[in-house]
């Protein structure tokens, strides 16, 4: 054997073994991963109150909550469904969960009722209920599918306004109802004993996005907009941090749950809730009235004054189909000149289930409004082409094929 070959053979005594330890290495372990959802968002307010929209109160607390369990739960993956006042539909919520591969599906939404009275937090699970407050809050919720073209066709023929919808919810069997409802009810463990809010329970209702989200899933109301001194106290700094240190405590506690089932040992640990007086509390929360959206006046950004104007119209019915751009939905009816329509004058709008649909422009081919479109992106960027044809939207296709053909 020469000089050469004492080399090789050295070389290859040193790294064989490493190369082999190499294949036989277990892959990583996939870490407990959450889903953080903020409910509502861009042209979607969800529920208004006097002094604060829903979607603002849902993000600031789901954001409170992801950063929360980054600092404490280092072994966990938060990710969230938007960061930003960003419109998505519920499709889209569900198919970030199951992308993701979640472990754990968390919903933060904020109540509203026609009953000035209504407070309290309530936790729903997937599933149906005969009471008709658990049905009217999923049909709230789920409403916000009105606001998108060809809804019908992408909800598989589900109507949110429809009763008859909501049977599909009870026929069904989740596999994942156990667990959620064991997070359910750490949660109203936490609001009650931590907080000492008036208890709303946990609930089952048909809600879309928890049913297409393939993990344990649950959608929290936090409490009642509607509700002048509970919105002030979800709106304060100490409300959103008890809420939210509510929620992690819950999390902490289920998760510990699960590594011991799974022969881990538990690294997490809640933290100490922050006293502060409460929300106001009411001896009977199921005889209140039925959830709905608040009509209190939307709060916007202030701009530039701009001179008065008629009244805001309803869309008058057109005998060809046109086109005009959707700048934004609101749960009221908002009076011209306000300032969420930035400037724009002479809006229209068209209800929809609980939405009122507000839009600018009419121009009689699609090529026009998506130019008007375009301009429109800076004041709303969420803004998008719809098509009427009489007073009924029709979608875009469709009035691009009849304009065609007229």
């Amino acid at each position: 054997m020469n000089w050469k070959q004492y080399i090789l053979f050295a070389v290859l005594f040193v790294c064989l073994p490493a190369v082999a330890q190499k294949k036989v290495s277990q892959p990583k372990e996939k870490p407990f991963t959450v889903v953080i959802d903020a409910g509502h968002g861009g042209q979607d307010p969800g529920a208004v109150g006097n002094i604060v929209q829903e979607k603002k109160l849902n993000l600031d607390v789901s954001l409170l909550l992801g950063k929360m369990i980054e600092t404490e739960c280092p072994d966990v993956k938060v990710c969230y469904t938007r960061k930003t006042d960003v419109f998505l539909t519920l499709q889209e919520r569900a198919n970030f969960v199951n992308k993701n591969n979640a472990d754990l599906f968390i919903c933060i939404h904020t109540n509203a009722s026609e009953s000035r009275d209504a407070v309290g937090a309530e936790t729903f699970v997937l599933g149906i209920d005969k009471m008709a407050s658990n049905l009217n809050v999923a049909m709230r919720e789920n409403a916000v599918m009105l606001l998108e073209e060809n809804y019908e066709t992408t909800y598989q023929g589900f109507d949110p306004n429809s009763i008859d919808s909501y049977i599909m919810f009870e026929l069904m069997q989740d596999q994942y109802i156990d667990r959620s409802l064991q997070f359910a009810t750490l949660v109203q463990q936490q609001f009650v004993s931590g907080l000492k809010r008036a208890d709303r329970g946990v609930r089952q209702a048909g809600f879309w996005v928890l049913h297409k989200s393939a993990c344990p899933s649950v959608l929290i109301e936090m409490g009642f907009i509607s509700n002048r001194d509970e919105e002030i106290y979800l709106a304060s700094k100490d409300g959103k941090e008890q809420i939210t240190t509510a929620i992690f405590n819950a999390f902490v506690a289920y998760k510990n749950a699960m590594d011991k089932k799974a022969g881990k040992t538990p690294t997490a640990q809640p933290k100490e809730m922050k006293r502060a007086e409460s929300a106001p509390q009411t001896e009977n929360p199921d005889s209140m009235t039925a959830p709905v959206e608040s009509a209190q006046p939307e709060v916007v950004q202030p701009v530039e004054p701009t001179q008065p104007e008629a009244q805001v119209q309803p869309a008058e019915p057109v005998k060809r189909p046109v086109y005009r751009v959707q700048i934004f939905a609101a749960s009221r009816v908002v009076k011209a000149g306000d300032a969420a329509f930035k400037g724009l004058k002479n809006c229209k709008y068209t209800r929809d289930g609980n939405f009122y649909k507000y839009t600018y422009g009419e121009e009689t081919t699609f090529e026009r409004a998506a130019q008007l479109q375009k301009q429109l992106k800076s004041k709303f960027p969420d803004c998008f082409v719809v098509a009427f044809l009489d007073d009924k939207q029709i979608p875009v296709k469709e009035a691009r094929r009849l304009s065609d053909t007229k």
